[in-house]
């Protein structure tokens, strides 16, 4: 499967690192490990301003130019960062991340649910991709990130789904789904994020955001057969009207039958061709067993 490996950089020790210093190296070892590996792609992934000094980030601004790399950063998710900003640097978070040389087109600018209009003005300014995670949002009760402003703008919203602590699917489709229905209600208006807008930011402006629009997100000559394919003929979905308006307002993820990337078939009428899911659900089994252990301790 097509991956993109976050090189995480953040201020205290975890298992995978004892600090900075180490997180970096560890990460540029992988980097120089895999990096030739055509279905990977690597991203420098400070977690979020208020998890990284001011130096780090300025290391993290230098290596992004010097190895031309990508930073995917949680940004402006909760009210609290944007107080705790001011408290610890007297300074807005998009601003100091300006002040460090990260508000660029490198930049992946997740969540985006606090900004104010010059925020998203400085953000349209810079290149940047937001990318959107609505259930993730909604789930933690963050906020509501204004979509049709920043497309307005001229931003390039992408869809994402944070991670299972906070979206328990992860289903991209789904996501796509709050994310079209959330944005009239947030805007007050019915029109905003059509469904032809909805298809775009979960295909090609992912790929733009990942700096990867000239090899994949769209089905063109030349571009990698990244391609899935849609059951439609069910119930849920007939009669079937407007392909694009039912995809996006009606399908879920569960009529997704074939997936191929880079043209090698990973999903073949529903089956998987390169994963043992026996394994992967006994798996799970043990991690359940190992949860419960550790609720009772």
């Amino acid at each position: 499967m097509r991956a993109s490996v976050g090189i995480t950089i953040i201020e205290f020790a975890s298992a995978w690192a004892s600090g900075v210093d180490s997180y970096i190296e560890k990460g540029l070892e992988l980097l120089e490990a895999w990096g030739e590996e055509p279905l990977l792609r690597f991203t420098l992934s400070p977690h979020s301003p208020y998890t990284v000094s001011d130096d780090t980030l300025a290391r993290i601004a230098a290596l992004s130019r010097e190895r031309d790399l990508p930073v995917h950063m949680h940004l402006l998710e909760t009210e609290w960062e944007i107080k705790q900003s001011y408290q610890q640097h007297d300074q807005h978070p998009v601003s100091r991340l300006e002040r460090h040389g990260l508000l660029n087109e490198r930049l992946q600018a997740v969540h985006m649910v606090h900004t104010s209009a010059e925020d998203i003005a400085k953000i349209a300014g810079a290149g940047a991709s937001v990318v959107h995670c609505p259930q993730s949002n909604l789930k933690l009760a963050s906020g509501f990130c204004p979509v049709g402003a920043m497309l307005d703008a001229g931003i390039n919203v992408a869809i994402g789904t944070d991670g299972a602590a906070s979206n328990n699917d992860l289903d991209l489709l789904a996501e796509t789904q709050t994310a079209a229905l959330l944005a009239k209600a947030v805007a007050g208006d019915a029109r905003v994020l059509d469904a032809g807008q909805a298809l775009e930011m979960m295909t090609l402006n992912g790929a733009r955001a990942l700096g990867m629009a000239q090899e994949i997100g769209s089905i063109e000559a030349g571009k990698q057969a990244d391609l899935i394919a849609i059951d439609l003929e069910t119930p849920a979905t007939q009669p079937l009207h407007n392909v694009v308006s039912q995809l996006l307002y009606a399908a879920s993820g569960g009529q997704v039958t074939d997936v191929w990337v880079a043209g090698r078939r990973v999903l073949n009428s529903g089956r998987l061709t390169t994963i043992d899911e026996a394994e992967v659900l006994a798996s799970a089994g043990r991690w359940r067993e190992r949860l419960a252990e550790a609720d009772t301790a």
